[in-house]
C-alpha cells in the first residue's frame, strides 16, 4: 500500500448535496453518527498495512448566526471543523479514542459504547500504524538514497565536490593549490547554494586556511590570491607592476558570502509605530505622543549617603526624553549636588552661598564641560548620563517592564502599549558620584561607549599607553635619535587576519563567522599588494560589492525610527557590525547611524528630519522640533582666525549650536555660519602660519589684497619639526594645531562643511594608523618626494637581486652593487645626506648632515625619510590636534569610516558635473516660477555648464558654504528653491542682480529677457556679492 493511497482514503470531500453525501457514505470505512455503513464485512479485521478509522466529521449544531441546519450560512465553520476532525485524525495518539470527542446530541449512547469497545485495540493499532510508517520510510530511503547511488545524485553533485575538495585543503599539501582551483571551478561554474556553502563547512576550513598563525601563512595568502585574482604567487618582479585583471572568481565568492549572511542572520530590528498611523505619520504621532506625556518621578537620597541634602520637595514630573544628566543639573542647580560634613547637623531645607558654585556646575555640566557631582540608579542599576529617563525606566524598572517580562525584538514596538510606566511612580536614587564610578560611567546607550572605546586604536589609549611605558618610549626615541633604528611599520592587512571577530562584537549570531570571513576577504582585497610589498596597487574588487543589502535595509529601517533615535533604542548589533565591519554598509547608512550614536538626541533628530521631510509633518501642530540649545556669537571679518580661536576655546566643547553673526551686518542663522567655517578653513592654509607643507600660491581677496596660500594637490599635511626645533615654535605649531582639531570637531557635531582639503595621510592619523604608514603612503604627503624615493627604491630592490644570487662570488656581488646607478649616477654622486629631502634643516639622525648617502647605507636612508616625512617629524603636531578634537567628542567614533571617506564626511561633496535633469528633480521654482517658466530653463542651462570655480563661487553666493552637503543638491536641507524677484511696472530686471536668502537657500532671480543676459548678471552677484550679509 502507497502512502498517497492512504492519504487519498482519508480525504474528505466537500458538503454537498445528496450525490456528494452518497459518496462520503461508499468512501466512509467504517459505520458513523449519521448511521453510514462501513466497507468492511462483520467478520473482517484490519490487515497489518491498514490505518485505523479516523474520526468522524461532525457537523456543528449551529450555523454561525444562531440558525439550526442553515449549512449554507456555515460552510466556512463546518470546513474548519472539517479540518480539524481530520488533523486530529493524523495524530495516533487519538486513533481508537475519537470517541472522546464532544459530539453532542448528535452521538447516540449505543454508538458511544461501541466505541468504548474498541478502544481495547487502539494500543495494537498504534503499534502498527508506527511499524508501517518505518517500512515506507525505509523503502523511500533505498529508493531514493542508496549507499549505491548517493553519492552520484545530481543533487549531491556540487555538495560532494566541496566536501573534497575541503578534506584536500585540511592537508596543506601545495599550500592548498588544488583544493582552491576546485573550489573556485564549484563557485564559478557550479549552481552552489547558500544551503551547500553552509553546510560543507566551507566558511569554518576557509577561514582556518586563511587565519591559522604559522610560519606558511603568506604563501598560503598568496595561493588564494593566484587562485581568485590570478596573481603571480612568488616571482616579485612581475607583480610590480602587475594590473589586476580578473577578480571575477573572487567577486563571485564575495557574492555567496553575502548570501549566506542574508540567510543565517537573526538580526532584530525595534520600531515604534503608534495604532492609526499610517506612512511619514507614525514618527510623527509617536514623537507628539512624546511630547505630551510625562513621567512620574519620586527622587530620594540613596540609603548608605548621609553627606546629601535629602530632596523634599515630592514627586517630579519629567520630560520622557530628557537625559539623565537633565536631572542632575536640576538637583546641582538648587544646591543638591554639594556635599556636606557627615556630623553636618544643618537643615536639609537651608540655602548658602555655595549654591552660586552649584548653579554655575549646572551649567558647566548643561555644556557637557564640568565632571559630574551625582550618580542616579534605579535600584541597584547606575543610569549612563546619556540615557534618556524613558529608556533608563523602561530598561531598569521593574514595575515598567513588558507583560511578558522582557523587552520585544519584533519589528513593531507600542511605546503605549506598556501604561504601567505612565501611571506609577518610579524611585531614582541619588548619591555623590565617586571617581570610580566617575571613570567607569557610560556617556551613551547603544552600545557605542565600549565600541568606541575597542573598535580602533584611539589616540587616547595610546597616549596612556606611552605615559605608562615611558621608559621604552624614551629609550626607542633615543634609537631612533642615535642610531637610525626605525621601528618596522604595521601590516594593515593584519588587523583583518583573524579567525575571530574583535572582542568589542559581544552579541551572538549565526552569521557572525561568515561576517568573519567576509571581513578577512575584504582585508586581501583591500590590502593585497601588502603581501608583495608594492608601494602602489588599487583594491581587487569595489567596496560597494562587499555591502550587504538586507542588513542595510534593516539598518535603515531602524535608523528611520525617531523614537529608537531620541529614546537610544538601538540594537547593540547595528553599532558593534557597523564599527568591525564598515563595508557591510554602505556610507549614507554609516553616515546616518554616526550622527545617531555619536551626539545628543536632538542632533540625531535633525538629522533624520533633514533626512526625511515627512517626519516633520505639514501642519504646524503636529511639527515635530529638535530641542537644539543655540549660542549665538558676534565676530568681525578682520583677523577672523583670531576670533575663531577665542569662539573654539568659549563654546568648542559645548554641546550648544554654534551661530554667528558679523558685526555691522543684520544677516545671521546658517548662511553666516556656514561663511564663518569656509572662510576660517581658508585663514587655516594661509603660508604665513607655516605649519603645512607644500607649493605656496598668491589670490587676490577683496579684489585689492594678494594673500598667500599652501597649496598641495595631494592634500594638506603638516609640515614637520626637527629632533631640536626650538620650544617657542613648537608651541606656537601646536597651538594651531590644537585648535584645527577643536574647529573640524566642532564643524563635524553641527553638520557644517568645512572647506579644508586634508591628506589621505592625515586621515590615517585621525583613524590612529599612523604606524601603518610606509613607502606607499607617500604619494599622499608630497607627491614629488614619493617619485623621488620610489625611484631610489628601485635601486635597493635591485641591490637585493644582487645579493640573492647564489652563482656570484662576494668580489662580483661587491662590484655590481657598488655600480648601480640611478639615472646614469652612481648613489654617491648624488650628494645626498641624512637630512629631510626639502628640509635640509632637520637631521633624520644625530650627526645626519655629516653622514653621506651610498649605495651600502641607501635603504637606511629611505626607511629614515620615509619615517620623518609621514610620522616622527609630524608627531607632535597631530597628538596636539587630536587632543583638540578629542575635547569636543572621541576620534575613535570615526572608525566607522574609512580613511578615504573622511574628507566627504567633513567637506561634503566634491566637485561634479551638474545636469539639467538632476536639477530639475533637486531644486524647486515657487512665488512666480515653475518648471516651464523660462527663467528656469535658462537657470539650469547655465548651471549645467559651470566648471568647478564657478560652482563654488555660485555655492558660497547661495548657501553660503562653496561646497555641497554629503549626496550633492539632493541633500540641501532647505532645498534650493528659485523665486521670481519682482519689480515696479517702470523698471527693468535685466538692470539688476539677483539677491539671495542663505538661511533658507532661497534665490531671488529676475525674469531676465535671456540667458546671456542671466550668466553675467549671476557672475557679478556670485564674485561681488560675497563676504557680507545684509537685508534683500
Amino acid at each position: 500500500m502507497r502512502l498517497s493511497d492512504v492519504l487519498k482514503r482519508k480525504r474528505v470531500t466537500k458538503r454537498g448535496n445528496g450525490s456528494s453525501r452518497k459518496a462520503r457514505t461508499e468512501e466512509s470505512p467504517r459505520d458513523g453518527p449519521g448511521g453510514r455503513r462501513s466497507s468492511r464485512g462483520p467478520g473482517e479485521r484490519d490487515g497489518p498495512f491498514s490505518l485505523p478509522p479516523p474520526p468522524p466529521t461532525v457537523e456543528p449544531p449551529l450555523s454561525p448566526g444562531g440558525a439550526p441546519g442553515n449549512r449554507g450560512a456555515g460552510r466556512l465553520s463546518s470546513a474548519a471543523a472539517r479540518t480539524t476532525s481530520f488533523l486530529a485524525g493524523l495524530n495516533p495518539t487519538r486513533w481508537g479514542r475519537w470517541g472522546s470527542s464532544p459530539l453532542g446530541s448528535h452521538v447516540s449512547s449505543q454508538e458511544y459504547s461501541v466505541e468504548v469497545k474498541s478502544n481495547s485495540g487502539s494500543s495494537g493499532n498504534k503499534e502498527k500504524v508506527k511499524q508501517w510508517i518505518h517500512n515506507q520510510a525505509k523503502k523511500f530511503d533505498d529508493n531514493h538514497f542508496g549507499s549505491d547511488q548517493g553519492s552520484s545524485h545530481p543533487a549531491l553533485s556540487t555538495l560532494n565536490r566541496l566536501l573534497i575538495s575541503l578534506e584536500h585543503l585540511d592537508s596543506m599539501t601545495d599550500n592548498g593549490l588544488k583544493a582552491l582551483h576546485e573550489i573556485r571551478s564549484v563557485i564559478i561554474d557550479g549552481d552552489v547554494s547558500s544551503f551547500e556553502v553552509i553546510h560543507s563547512g566551507l566558511v569554518v576550513k576557509l577561514l582556518s586556511f586563511l587565519t591559522s598563525a604559522n610560519c606558511h601563512r603568506d604563501d598560503r595568502l598568496r595561493t588564494f590570491l593566484e587562485v581568485f585574482l590570478q596573481t603571480p604567487q612568488y616571482d616579485q618582479d612581475t607583480v610590480y607592476e602587475h594590473v589586476l585583471t580578473s577578480p571575477g572568481p573572487l567577486s563571485a565568492l564575495v557574492q555567496k558570502l553575502n548570501a549566506c549572511i542574508s540567510q543565517l542572520e537573526q538580526f532584530p530590528v525595534k520600531v515604534h509605530d503608534l495604532p492609526g498611523a499610517v506612512g511619514g505619520g507614525r514618527g510623527t504621532s509617536a514623537l507628539k505622543f512624546f511630547n505630551t506625556h510625562q513621567l512620574k518621578c519620586n527622587l530620594q537620597r540613596h540609603p548608605s549617603c548621609s553627606n546629601l541634602r535629602q530632596w523634599r520637595g515630592g514627586p517630579v514630573k519629567i520630560d520622557p526624553l530628557a537625559l539623565v544628566q537633565a536631572i542632575e543639573r536640576y538637583l546641582v542647580i538648587r544646591g543638591y549636588g554639594r556635599i556636606r560634613d557627615e556630623d553636618d547637623g544643618g537643615s536639609d531645607e537651608e540655602n548658602s552661598d555655595e549654591d552660586i558654585d552649584d548653579t554655575m556646575a549646572a551649567m558647566m555640566i548643561n555644556q557637557g564641560q564640568a565632571r559630574h557631582k551625582l550618580q542616579f540608579l534605579i535600584g541597584d542599576h547606575p543610569l549612563p548620563y546619556g540615557m534618556t529617563v524613558y529608556q533608563a525606566i523602561r530598561q531598569y524598572s521593574g514595575g515598567a517592564s513588558q507583560p511578558d517580562g522582557h523587552e520585544t525584538d519584533t519589528d513593531s514596538e507600542n511605546p503605549m502599549g506598556c501604561t504601567n510606566i505612565w501611571v506609577q511612580t518610579h524611585t531614582i536614587w541619588y548619591r555623590p558620584v565617586t571617581e570610580e564610578d566617575r571613570n567607569s560611567s557610560a556617556t551613551g546607550v547603544s552600545g557605542r561607549s565600549n565600541q568606541s572605546s575597542t573598535s580602533g586604536s584611539g589616540s587616547s589609549s595610546r597616549r596612556n599607553k606611552s605615559s605608562s611605558g615611558s621608559k621604552s618610549t624614551a629609550k626607542k626615541k633615543d634609537d631612533l635619535w642615535t642610531d637610525g633604528v626605525v621601528p618596522e611599520p604595521t601590516s594593515i592587512l593584519d588587523q583583518y587576519l583573524s579567525p575571530m571577530l574583535p572582542e568589542s562584537v559581544t552579541i551572538q549570531d549565526p552569521s557572525l563567522q561568515v561576517i568573519c570571513l567576509l571581513r578577512v576577504i575584504y582585508g586581501l582585497s583591500r590590502h593585497w599588494g601588502h603581501l608583495y610589498r608594492l608601494h602602489s596597487f588599487s583594491a581587487a574588487i569595489p567596496r560597494s560589492e562587499f555591502v550587504n543589502s538586507k542588513l542595510t535595509a534593516k539598518a535603515n529601517r531602524q535608523l528611520q525610527d525617531p523614537l529608537a533615535i531620541m529614546t537610544g533604542n538601538i540594537p547593540s548589533w547595528l553599532t558593534q557590525v557597523a564599527y568591525v565591519c564598515p563595508f557591510l554598509f554602505p556610507f549614507e547608512t554609516r553616515h546616518l547611524l554616526f550622527y545617531t550614536t555619536s551626539f545628543d538626541r536632538d542632533r540625531a533628530l535633525q538629522r533624520l528630519l533633514d533626512m526625511t521631510p515627512d517626519l516633520s509633518g505639514s501642519d504646524n501642530s503636529e511639527r515635530v522640533t529638535p530641542r537644539l540649545d543655540r549660542r549665538k556669537r558676534t565676530v568681525t571679518r578682520d583677523d577672523l582666525l583670531k576670533q575663531a580661536e577665542a569662539v573654539m576655546q568659549d563654546l568648542g566643547s559645548s554641546r550648544a549650536l554654534l551661530e554667528i553673526q558679523y558685526e555691522n551686518e543684520v544677516g545671521s542663522g546658517l548662511g553666516p555660519t556656514l561663511e564663518f567655517y569656509a572662510l576660517v578653513s581658508r585663514e587655516l592654509q594661509r603660508a604665513d602660519l607655516d605649519i603645512w607643507r607644500g607649493e605656496t600660491v598668491s589670490v587676490l581677496r577683496g579684489g585689492e589684497e594678494m594673500v598667500k596660500y599652501v597649496h598641495s594637490q595631494c592634500g594638506l599635511f603638516p609640515s614637520p619639526l626637527g629632533h631640536n626645533a626650538k620650544a617657542a615654535q613648537v608651541s606656537r605649531v601646536k597651538s594651531r594645531f590644537k585648535l584645527l582639531g577643536k574647529f573640524v570637531a566642532k564643524a563635524l557635531m553641527d553638520s557644517r562643511m568645512l572647506d579644508l582639503p586634508l591628506s589621505m595621510a592625515m586621515y590615517k592619523w585621525m583613524l590612529g594608523q599612523e604606524n601603518t604608514l610606509s613607502l606607499a603612503d607617500m604619494e599622499h604627503v608630497d607627491s614629488d618626494l614619493a617619485r623621488s624615493l620610489q625611484q631610489l627604491q628601485q635601486v635597493v630592490q635591485e641591490k637585493q637581486r644582487v645579493e640573492r644570487n647564489a652563482s656570484l662570488t662576494p668580489a662580483e656581488v661587491r662590484r655590481r652593487v657598488e655600480g648601480l646607478q640611478l639615472g646614469g649616477c652612481l648613489i654617491e654622486l648624488l650628494g645626498l645626506d641624512f637630512t629631510l629631502p626639502a628640509y635640509g634643516h632637520i637631521e633624520l639622525r644625530k650627526g645626519g648632515a655629516n653622514i653621506g648617502v651610498s649605495v651600502h647605507n641607501l635603504e637606511e636612508y629611505l626607511r629614515l625619510s620615509v619615517h620623518w616625512a609621514a610620522v616622527e617629524g609630524v608627531r607632535r603636531q597631530l597628538d596636539a590636534f587630536r587632543e583638540g578634537f578629542e575635547a569636543v567628542f572621541p576620534l575613535s567614533q570615526l572608525t566607522v569610516f574609512y580613511a578615504d571617506e573622511l574628507e566627504q564626511l567633513f567637506c561634503g561633496s566634491g566637485p561634479s558635473l551638474w545636469d539639467v535633469k538632476s536639477l530639475m528633480e533637486c531644486c524647486r521654482p515657487d512665488h512666480g516660477y515653475s518648471y516651464d517658466s523660462r527663467a528656469i530653463k535658462f537657470l539650469f542651462e547655465i548651471l549645467s555648464n559651470y566648471l568647478p570655480d564657478e560652482q563654488r563661487a555660485f555655492l558660497q553666493f547661495v548657501t553660503g558654504s562653496p561646497r555641497l552637503p554629503v549626496g550633492g543638491f539632493k541633500s540641501l536641507s532647505p532645498p534650493l528653491t528659485i523665486v521670481r524677484k519682482t519689480f515696479e511696472p517702470n523698471e527693468n530686471p535685466d538692470d539688476y542682480l539677483p539677491s539671495v536668502m542663505t538661511c533658507v537657500n532661497y534665490l531671488k532671480l529676475p525674469d531676465y529677457s535671456d540667458a546671456k543676459v542671466m550668466r553675467q548678471r549671476l557672475h557679478i552677484a556670485a564674485s561681488e556679492g560675497q563676504r557680507s550679509f545684509h537685508l534683500s
